[in-house]
């Protein structure tokens, strides 16, 4: 189980909506807007990484997103 950030990049005026979308999605710890190159941060519980991954392709098919990237947290060791 590993922690993950997930950054979003979208069209203008579509933000609001992108994060009440990722809010709802399970293991979703909060999502917020940002200022700089990326418009949402989106942090995630610990989950595995197929979980992970259902998060981010959710967020990327949604409409607006331009880019996604998702940083994977080192596992406690």
């Amino acid at each position: 189980m590993v922690k993950a950030c997930i950054l979003v990049c979208c069209k203008l005026l579509k933000t609001k909506r992108i994060v009440d979308l990722a809010k709802k999605q399970s293991g979703v710890k909060d999502a917020f807007p940002v200022h700089g190159r990326w418009d949402i941060a989106i942090a995630t519980d610990d989950l595995d990484l197929k979980k992970i991954a259902q998060i981010g392709m959710t967020i990327y098919k949604a409409e607006g997103v331009e880019i996604v990237e998702t940083l994977v947290g080192y596992p406690d060791t």
